[in-house]
């Protein structure tokens, strides 16, 4: 809640020119993004009816005591420096940290669902029952063998003998998706390339390469479910790495997520004092 006499800023015109950080290549339109540097898909990406001034509210005295006896001065303190040079609040930084966060979920939910759907699709190739597949059990690894286990267990206690390998694919964790892109999964389940799965990666990338890719969106997962801070840890290029993992599964998605997702947006938006 904000004091309505609070000053506010509304931007008229796009900012002189982009963060640091900004991304002139895909999702929404970037402030003075030069169009001549777009493919013809990010034009049309780029052309999407969305607003892209934001107005800025920045935190009265009450709101910054309020945080700060809530979430704790420590836990602000790590925004101060960047509230120092934008001339404005730590508490103003904190805030557009979340909303920066809440604008990947989207991003981020269609990363990891498409990615472990293609992976499955590799498995069910193999054995449409393959969480019981004796040579699959014995290619995990002791810790992602635990967590198959309890996942059959619960997934069993819910749905008893008509469980199948579909009721697995949400109970797994992203990371255990991530295990089966590994090298000692390459022989069973991508022999001719993980391209077989991932339709639309690049002919020459290797196995390696997406699991570096799907550890990259994880781990990027993972800092913004634990409340991290991730205004400067290179979110742009979080964002790029999201968008990729869905376009070796679906070009067609990958745009069409960009024209919802806000990152760009919300990265413009970052907190300036007068």
């Amino acid at each position: 809640m904000t004091d309505q006499n609070a000053p506010q800023k509304t931007s008229e015109a796009a900012p002189e020119g982009p963060p640091h950080d900004l991304v002139h290549r895909r999702g929404q339109k970037p402030a003075e993004a030069p169009k001549g540097n777009l493919t013809a898909s990010h034009e049309a990406i780029d052309s999407a009816d969305v607003a892209t001034d934001q107005v800025q509210t920045l935190t009265d005295l009450r709101v910054q005591k309020l945080l700060t006896d809530c979430l704790s001065d420590r836990r602000l303190q790590r925004y101060a420096p960047a509230a120092g040079d934008a001339g404005v609040a730590r508490e103003d930084i904190y805030l557009w940290n979340c909303d920066l966060s809440e604008a990947f979920q989207f991003a981020l939910h269609m990363a990891e669902v498409t990615c472990r759907n293609s992976v499955h699709n590799a498995l069910t190739y193999r054995d449409p029952r393959w969480f019981e597949n004796a040579t699959f059990l014995k290619i995990l690894d002791p810790v992602r063998r635990k967590d198959l286990d309890n996942a059959i267990a619960d997934e069993t206690d819910q749905h008893g003998d008509v469980v199948d390998a579909h009721h697995m694919v949400s109970a797994l964790s992203f990371g255990f998706w991530e295990h089966l892109t590994t090298k000692r999964f390459q022989r069973y389940l991508f022999p001719k390339g993980f391209q077989r799965v991932f339709k639309h990666a690049p002919w020459d990338a290797k196995l390696e390469d997406l699991h570096d890719l799907i550890e990259s969106v994880r781990r990027w997962r993972n800092r913004i479910a634990h409340h991290n801070a991730i205004f400067d840890k290179g979110p742009s290029s979080k964002y790029q790495d999201a968008l990729k993992l869905i376009g070796w599964s679906s070009p067609d998605l990958e745009a069409w997520v960009a024209t919802r997702c806000r990152v760009n947006q919300i990265i413009n938006a970052r907190p300036k004092g007068e």
